[in-house]
């Protein structure tokens, strides 16, 4: 049974692991561990994989890999993470200009705009990043891809442990703790301050501004801000590959990542702790050091990333 195969949400494999996934491909088969341990192996022959869902803020240097997948017919879509937030919380982000223009150039070799994601998400908010900074930043960068995708999907930054603890600036606002999922986090970090109703207002104008440019703004795993609900790994990415991809997905099941998700079931071939993006707000490195670290010991011709 074909599977779809996602790349990564843990990891930026486009940036940073162009010549790893180009060797597993070719040999056929990729090795991963889930976040929770459990190994496996998966098959990355062209007829066992319905499709690729691509995880990235800088594409470049997986050009080559997306030409052989687009010469093979081998359906793929992206993700693509464009913020412009500045080192403070993105220290490696490329430059604003170099990553829009990276996102048109591969909208362009897409069959369709529908087959790339523009992700404003997360949503920090914060003394410098207020709402109007965002109204300012999003409209901007949604003039500079309007024609080049259809959706956007954004959330406010999750109280995540690793997040809390890495972010330096005690203005930002999180989304609100689920004492469930985030109880270390409401006992080391009290008085954490919520986004509450400015996330919704502010989601709102968002959506007004993306809107105006073509584009439908969706909420990744946030149904409290009241907008369409995102689906990030589903059938409209895929659609315009042609109608037996899209019959195949109509009936494909859902696997929910965390609560409100709503994402087809995938494997995923990235590992935690590999990116060394170094993005404050990141859930899936225990810290810069520790990627940077397993960077260096990288393998380009291992089964497994990590």
């Amino acid at each position: 049974m074909a599977t779809l195969i996602s790349a990564s949400r843990r990891t930026d494999i486009p940036r940073y692991f162009a010549g790893w996934f180009t060797e597993r491909r070719r040999q056929g088969f990729a090795e991963y561990r889930t976040a929770f341990g459990v190994a496996g192996r998966v098959s990355l022959r062209p007829a066992d994989v319905l499709g690729y869902l691509f995880w990235t803020r800088h594409a470049r240097p997986f050009a080559a890999a997306l030409a052989a997948l687009s010469a093979e017919g081998v359906p793929h879509a992206f993700q693509y993470t464009l913020t412009g937030y500045g080192r403070e919380l993105e220290p490696t982000a490329p430059p604003l200009r170099e990553a829009i223009d990276d996102f048109l150039r591969v909208s362009a070799a897409l069959p369709d705009p529908a087959c790339i994601e523009w992700r404003y998400d997360p949503i920090v908010l914060s003394g410098t990043c207020d709402a109007a900074h965002h109204r300012r930043s999003f409209g901007a960068l949604a003039r500079a891809l309007a024609g080049a995708t259809r959706v956007v999907n954004v959330s406010v930054v999750e109280p995540y442990l690793r997040a809390v603890s890495r972010i330096p600036d005690p203005s930002v606002r999180y989304r609100a703790p689920d004492p469930r999922r985030h109880a270390t986090v409401i006992r080391r970090f009290p008085g954490l301050a919520v986004a509450g109703s400015e996330a919704t207002a502010l989601c709102a104008d968002l959506a007004a501004l993306a809107a105006e440019h073509g584009m439908a703004l969706r909420v990744c795993s946030s149904p409290e801000l009241g907008a369409e609900r995102s689906q990030c790994c589903g059938p409209e990415l895929f659609r315009p590959w042609g109608a037996a991809t899209a019959a195949r997905l109509a009936a494909w099941r859902v696997a929910p990542t965390r609560p409100g998700c709503r994402c087809l079931a995938a494997v995923d071939i990235g590992m935690n702790d590999t990116c060394v993006a170094g993005c404050r707000y990141c859930y899936a490195v225990r810290s810069h050091a520790a990627a940077v670290a397993s960077y260096r010991r990288h393998d380009p011709g291992a089964p497994a990333l990590g």
